[in-house]
């Protein structure tokens, strides 16, 4: 292997890292893939397939560190959490060596056939983006999905650029900036490139321009305004199922609840799991709930484990002011390991707190809470990594979307601000409000513009109020979904079969 070929892969990995949280340089994303691209054409076919995956590596291991810390608490050894830890990095990074490999193959493949190689690169460029939005859409639905640091989530401070997911979701904002970084490579590499640098440009400006406006449109958006109190507890993992500390918990959540009464909101947010127990099973707690909801005097939605007909549930419920039981979200989507154990009888003993509280259930209800006025979707926790349960939200009713989750898993690393910003996308993509109240992590308030209108910081004690404004606007990517997914696929899919035509079509020599 060409040592300056596998430096330039780690320049790729390390760039494009620095994009996300918590360094947040955004910008470098847009050339982090340069130096990749140069070496994928310039290697063999096998050789571009290892210099992605080491490219790949790098980017997950560096970007998701955190990884081995919460495996290391989950499973109380180091070295079972790197083995883990590894497995997913190099999972992730194959995606990156497959990208790599149809780069490679197709601009040996368009070379051969096509003479014009100015009309085989934009082929290239324009098809290999394409391939690079469907491989991030098979990884978050494909083994239970883990759309971890898609590319395009990484530009959440480009207000105006990431407005294009109000009709392709955030694989869009992908789509761009794949398709700039080949067009500054071939700018670099021909020596009349100059066309496909003022392409990329005038991409960037255009989408530019057109996210200004429709930021613009969206600020302050909604029918009503609306007062709202978030809870963000801040309990350390270690304690939140021990029994010791239960009595500790509750009196906090009583404290918090004093101190919301004083202002009267019309919604209150508490965030996933933070009640100690299982409701209704546990009919003491169920009580505690009921007085602490009352003496907030607001309509509350809380997260909390939830038990019914033996069947154990990661859930949020609503609840009247008065205090009275209202409604009830399952959480649909489970998180492999965390909140479920496959082959539970073998591999238990290598996950202790997970083996305190049980498997949950899987839950496939997509009903709103309302109380008349307030008509929210309760996304829990990873629920948010999956824009089709936010925008099935808006489609039951939705007018608000609220994100409850326990970051405490993650400790005070990147992970808390890299799961944040993914409700930045379901608002822009959804055209709605999405309010945000994280055990320990990052609570806050998104706009229906994407704009942050409120932030805490992550592993503190906070008690968050703000404002949101309601809206019933249905937007492109709400009614029609991953269509942009599909027209990508479909791209791909008539490229191959205009080739198998051209193949049989024109005799060999």
């Amino acid at each position: 292997m060409n040592l300056k070929k596998i430096i330039f892969c780690i320049i790729t990995g390390l760039l494009a890292v620095c994009a996300f949280p918590k360094i947040n340089l955004f910008f470098l994303a847009w050339i982090a893939f340069v130096p990749l691209i140069f070496v994928t054409i310039r290697s063999e076919l096998k050789g571009s397939f290892f210099y992605g995956l080491l490219s790949g590596f790098v980017f997950n291991a560096v970007g998701l560190y955190w990884l081995v810390p919460m495996l290391q608490f989950n499973t109380g050894s180091y070295i079972q959490a790197l083995i883990a830890a590894c497995i997913l990095w190099i999972y992730l990074a194959l995606y990156w060596g497959m990208w790599c490999l149809y780069l490679n193959f197709s601009q040996n493949i368009l070379r051969k056939t096509l003479q014009d190689n100015s009309y085989s690169n934009v082929i290239l460029i324009l098809f290999s983006a394409c391939m690079w939005v469907l491989l991030e859409y098979i990884r978050t639905y494909f083994l239970t999905g883990f759309p971890w640091m898609l590319i395009g989530y990484s530009q959440f401070k480009f207000t105006e650029i990431i407005q294009v997911a109000e009709f392709t979701g955030v694989y869009g904002v992908s789509f761009l900036i794949i398709f700039c970084n080949l067009c500054f490579y071939f700018w670099i590499s021909m020596q009349k490139g100059n066309k496909y640098l003022y392409t990329a440009l005038a991409l960037i400006i255009t989408f530019s321009i057109f996210g200004a406006v429709r930021t613009y449109k969206f600020r302050f958006f909604g029918d009503q305004e609306f007062t709202v109190a978030i809870v963000q507890p801040n309990i350390d993992q270690d304690k939140k199922w021990d029994q010791f500390y239960k009595d500790d918990i509750l009196f906090n959540l009583k404290k918090y609840a004093s101190e919301i009464a004083e202002n009267k909101p019309d919604l209150v947010i508490w965030p996933e799991a933070v009640l100690p127990g299982f409701i209704p099973e546990d009919k003491q707690l169920y009580d505690i709930t009921k007085y602490i909801v009352k003496t907030t005097g607001s309509f509350n939605i809380i997260g909390s484990p939830y038990n019914e007909n033996y069947r154990q549930f990661n859930a949020a419920l609503a609840f009247e002011s008065s205090g009275d039981y209202k409604a009830v979200h399952k959480k649909n989507h489970l998180v492999l390991f965390g909140e479920y154990i496959p082959l539970k009888t073998l591999l238990s003993k290598f996950f202790g707190v997970l083996t305190q509280m049980g498997d949950f259930a899987k839950g496939e209800d997509t009903d709103i809470f309302d109380n008349g006025q307030i008509y929210a979707g309760a996304t829990i926790c990873s629920e948010n990594f999956f824009p089709d349960i936010s925008r099935n939200f808006v489609l039951s009713g939705a007018k608000v979307l609220t994100n409850h989750t326990n970051d405490a898993w993650f400790f005070n690393t990147a992970a808390p601000h890299q799961h944040f910003i993914m409700n930045i996308f379901r608002a822009v993509e959804n055209r709605k409000a999405v309010i945000v109240s994280a055990n320990s992590g990052i609570s806050g308030i998104v706009e229906a513009s994407g704009v942050i209108v409120e932030k805490t910081s992550s592993s503190q004690n906070v008690l968050l109020t703000g404002k949101f404004l309601q809206n019933d606007f249905k937007t492109f990517y709400t009614k029609y979904g991953d269509l942009f997914v599909s027209a990508c696929a479909g791209l791909l899919l008539a490229l191959l079969i205009l080739f198998k035509l051209r193949k049989r079509i024109i005799p060999k020599s």
